[in-house]
Formats: C-alpha cells, sequence, structure tokens
C-alpha cells in the first residue's frame, strides 16, 4: 500500500490485541470499558480492511510480523509476550478476512485474554479457536513447533540453570566398573531432521508395501477358491487384513481392496456367492468398529490427509452415519473433528434425519456442529428444525441457528431474525440477526433493515449496532439503495446533534463499501465537518471509491 498505511494499521491492530488483553482480564462484560474496548478494536479492523482486504500475520516466538514488516517484537518468554502466547501453542500463521463479523472478533478476544497461567483451563488457544468456530479468522498450526526455533538455545539453558555438583559426578565415576579398551577416537556423523524423516517415510512405505502384497495373495486365493466355505474364510482374511489398516491409517490400501472387489463384483460372470462375500467386506469397512479405529488414528496426533478418507467413504452406506456422529463427542483433537464433519456433511445426503438426531445431543458443541453439517449441505429441510433450536439454552448454538438461517435462504427465517433484532439480552445475538437479513437478501430482509435504520429510536443504539446495520446494507448495491444512503449522509440538523452526526458517518462508511463515485460530492463535503467520527468516515469512504476506480482504470 502507498506510504505504508497498511503496516501502520496493522501495528495499531496488534496494539489493541494488547489493550483487549488486559481490559476484558479486568473489567466484567456489563463494564464501559469492556465494551469500548471491543468496540475500538473493531474500529481499528475496520481501518486496516479499508486499505486491504486481509491480515495476514506471521508469528515466531518473540515477533510477528505483517507480509516482510516486524511490527511486534518481545523477547520475554511468558504469556504476557503476544508473540510467545501464539507461538507456545503452535500457532504459526493468523489471518483475519474483511467480512469478520464483530462476534467473530470478540471470542477472538476472549480466548486471547484468558489467564492461563492461573486459571484451571482443560483447552489450549488452538482448541479454544475451534470450539469457537471461525468462519473469517484462519490460522495455521505447526505441531512440531518447536523444530525450527532455538530450541537448543533454550535446552542448554535450562540445564545451565539446574545446580550441578562437579565431586558427586566425580564419585559416580569412580564407582562405575571398566567397559573396555579406551576408544582414542570416534567419527560422529550428524544425523539431520531430513534424514530422520527420510527413514521414517522408507519405513511407513515399506510396511505399506507389505500390506500391499499380502493383499495381492489374498485375492490369488480368492480367486482360486471354489467353495462357500473357502469364499467364506477368505473374506474373513480380507476382514483382518483391512482392520490392520485401519488400525495403522493405512487407508490407501483399503481403498484399493474396495475398488478392485468392486470391480470384480460389477462382473456378470460372477457367481452370487462370490458376491455376497464382497458386500460383506465392504458392510465390515463401513461397520461401527472399523470407524471407531479409523477414529482413533485420526485422532492420534498424527497429520492425515483427509483425502483418502473421503475416497473410503464412497463406499460407506447411511448405517455408517451413527457412528461417526459418536465421534463427535469423543474426539480429543481439532484436526480430527474437523475430518469427521467433513465426512458427515458428504454421508448426510445419504439419511439426512439421522444427521438432525445430533440436534438433540446434550453438549453444545455437538449441536453447533451438527447445525454447521447441515448449513453446508444446504438442504432445506433443515430450517424446520433449526427453527426448534433459536430457543437453546446456549447463546453459541442460538448465533450458529441465526447464521445459518440466514445463508439457507429460506423466507420461513424472517419472523425469528425480526424477533432476534429486538432481543436486547445478548448484543453477539442481535449482530448475528443483522447478517443474516442480509444473507438472506430478500426485499423483504431489505424493508426491515431500512425500517429500523428510519425509526427514530435508531438514533438511542450504540454506535456499533448502527454501523452493522450499514454495514450489512452495503449487500444492495442498486441506486434506490445509493440514493438512500445520500439522503442520509446530507441530513444536516439545526442544531449540531451527534447522534445524527453518527448516522450520517455510518452511511458514508456504507458508500465507502459500495463504492459509489455518485457519492464522492457529498462526501468531500463532509470532510470538513466539525464531528470527528463522520470526519474521519468520509476520508476512508473517499480513498477507498478513489483507490477502486484506479484500480479499474
Amino acid at each position: 500500500m502507498e506510504n505504508g498505511e497498511d503496516i501502520k494499521a496493522a501495528k495499531i491492530v496488534i496494539q489493541m490485541f494488547l489493550k483487549a488483553r488486559k481490559n476484558l482480564r479486568m473489567y466484567p462484560a456489563n463494564n464501559p470499558v469492556y465494551a469500548n474496548t471491543l468496540e475500538d478494536t473493531f474500529d481499528k479492523f475496520k481501518d486496516f480492511f479499508y486499505l486491504t482486504d486481509k491480515l495476514v500475520l506471521t508469528l515466531r516466538l518473540y515477533d510477528i510480523y505483517y507480509g516482510e514488516e516486524l511490527i511486534y517484537h518481545n523477547n520475554e518468554q511468558k504469556n504476557d509476550n503476544l508473540a510467545f502466547f501464539f507461538f507456545k501453542d503452535g500457532l504459526r500463521e493468523l489471518t483475519f478476512q474483511q467480512k469478520m463479523p464483530f462476534e467473530e472478533m470478540e471470542a477472538f478476544l476472549k480466548v486471547i485474554s484468558l489467564d492461563f497461567d492461573n486459571e484451571v483451563l482443560d483447552d489450549d488457544t488452538v482448541t479454544l479457536f475451534w470450539e469457537n468456530d471461525f468462519q473469517y479468522i484462519r490460522y495455521v498450526v505447526e505441531d512440531e513447533f518447536l523444530a525450527d526455533e532455538d530450541y537448543e538455545e533454550q535446552a542448554v539453558s535450562q540445564v545451565k540453570k539446574e545446580k550441578n555438583d562437579p565431586e558427586k559426578f566425580k564419585a559416580i565415576l569412580d564407582d562405575s566398573p571398566p567397559t573396555g579398551d579406551k576408544i582414542e577416537k570416534v567419527d560422529i556423523v550428524t544425523i539431520e531432521d531430513s534424514d530422520l524423516e527420510m527413514l521414517f517415510h522408507e519405513l511407513e512405505e515399506d510396511a505399506n508395501d507389505k500390506v500391499d502384497k499380502f493383499m495381492d495373495i489374498l485375492f490369488e486365493i480368492f480367486y482360486k477358491a471354489k467353495s462357500k466355505e473357502e469364499f467364506s474364510e477368505v473374506a474373513d482374511f480380507f476382514k483382518s487384513a483391512i482392520e490392520y489398516s485401519a488400525r495403522k491409517g493405512n487407508i490407501d490400501s483399503i481403498n484399493k481392496v474396495l475398488a478392485r472387489l468392486k470391480k470384480i463384483a460389477s462382473n456378470d460372470k460372477v457367481t452370487d456367492i462370490v458376491k455376497e462375500n464382497i458386500q460383506k467386506i465392504i458392510l465390515f469397512v463401513g461397520s461401527e468398529h472399523i470407524i471407531y479405529l479409523l477414529g482413533e488414528y485420526i485422532d492420534s496426533g498424527e497429520k492425515t490427509d483427509p483425502a483418502p478418507l473421503k475416497d473410503l467413504i464412497t463406499y460407506f452406506d447411511k448405517n455408517a452415519i451413527p457412528p461417526f456422529m459418536n465421534l463427535l463427542s469423543t474426539l480429543d483433537t481439532i484436526h480430527a473433528r474437523k475430518v469427521v464433519i467433513d465426512v458427515l456433511v458428504l454421508l448426510c445426503p445419504k439419511d439426512f434425519m439421522t444427521i438432525t438426531k445430533g440436534l438433540n445431543s446434550p453438549e453444545w458443541y455437538v449441536v453447533r456442529n451438527v447445525i454447521y453439517i447441515l448449513r453446508e449441505v444446504g438442504d432445506k429441510r433443515a430450517v424446520d428444525y433449526l427453527l426448534k433450536k433459536v430457543n437453546h439454552s446456549d447463546v453459541r448454538v442460538k448465533i450458529e441457528v441465526i447464521r445459518s438461517l440466514g445463508e439457507l435462504g429460506d423466507p420461513r427465517a424472517l419472523p425469528v431474525l425480526i424477533e432476534c433484532l429486538s432481543d436486547d439480552s445478548d448484543i453477539q445475538l442481535k449482530f448475528a440477526s443483522i447478517r443474516a437479513l442480509g444473507s438472506l437478501a430478500s426485499e423483504d430482509a431489505r424493508i426491515v433493515l431500512l425500517k429500523n435504520i428510519s425509526a427514530k429510536t435508531f438514533h438511542n443504539k450504540k454506535f456499533n449496532e448502527k454501523k452493522e446495520y450499514f454495514h450489512v446494507l452495503s449487500r444492495w448495491k442498486d441506486q434506490e439503495m445509493i440514493d438512500f444512503l445520500i439522503r442520509v449522509l446530507a441530513k444536516k440538523t439545526l442544531f449540531s446533534n451527534s447522534k445524527v452526526h453518527e448516522k450520517r458517518a455510518c452511511a458514508a462508511y456504507c458508500l465507502g463499501l459500495i463504492g459509489s463515485r455518485d457519492a464522492l460530492p457529498f462526501l468531500y463535503k463532509c470532510q470538513g465537518a466539525g464531528h470527528k467520527v463522520l470526519k474521519e468516515f468520509s476520508d476512508s469512504a473517499i480513498k477507498r471509491i478513489e483507490h477502486e476506480s484506479q484500480k479499474r482504470g
């Protein structure tokens, strides 16, 4: 960006992270300082997103980078060190997207503000991030997070801190038995990480090759079998081999076997006995036992490729859904849960009703994951079930329901969303409802938003809520909407009225998002406004519109 404005804005966001970590710990949620901190942080994000659409932070042990620019440094290994706080749990990169809603930012700040040193917490930062199911905050996790940093230096430092007793060591050495001829010189060959990785890979490939060869032998026996008993016995051998492969996570071998068996079964010349035994093998692969073994493997911490598992489930029928649903409440790692969720998204069309039963789980996170699955599948039948969960006891579930109702785009959701707009019990639920109306993108949803904005009571809403309304309005880019926003922007009062100016500032903000050049003359006039927020938002909108115009040529 020109003049490094984005670098400056990124540094300000980092400073707001530090401020938020302090204030969110010190003050309760109903304290004005708490609320103002959240709003200020969100405003700084918006300032950054006026310049570019994505904030990518690279995390190191003591440093945080934005691109090639160092924007934060602290060489203390304490949780107060923001870089160390992220790095110690394996985080290597954080990405904040322009569409990030206020509620998601707040959830993020709440996690990083937890006192992990003094509070008894079962989960680490990454787990808490995943449980919040961020849609517009992305993160990269490196499990072996000490491999490429100053691990050796840390280890040496730790040893030096230990109290040594040379006389004690000498006594132990004197008492030790002789070990044979003294070796004058030993050539030490350093084993690099790449050597170990290559060795492990070769051993793994060797084991997989042996499994594949064993499978080939089983196929040869299968081809030569004649009686019903022989076919049944070979089928049992296949089951044992598949069970072993599942334990080891060798899903590729299982896929190869099933592909060959399916090809055999498709041959018209094959007898019914052969087809029956092949079907038994395929059903065994989709059994609860094998799915449990697969769950254990993907939950073991190994970095598994989800692609082979997605290929495997093409052989599964609807009976595989309940075992995978059970895994949702038993798996420990983020990676494993995500894999299972993706699997259930693919399996859901086979038995939609079984998936919906997960909405009755006593565990809130299971319910939220099921709602996510239904949203990803996009089946409009989910609306009836989601409407029944709007009054769930956990607000995180309610927010997920509202978000899903909006994205599914069913008009039946409109009354519920309107009702939630007037619910002052949780501001994030209200924000989710505003955004869901925008996701509906219907004329009725638009009318509701404009009606609320035009109401006299709108002036009394908090500034951040006003801005959210106008942010959602930017989805409609037609001339009628632009004219409405210009009228709001151009509105003047006889006396200086801060509430009116806030609304005008929000209109400027929305016009900047829409990118209408028709608004520029009105925005130029607001640059000289005495109201700080109106002036700043008008300046930002002008920069955004002019920048987009230059890009288009």
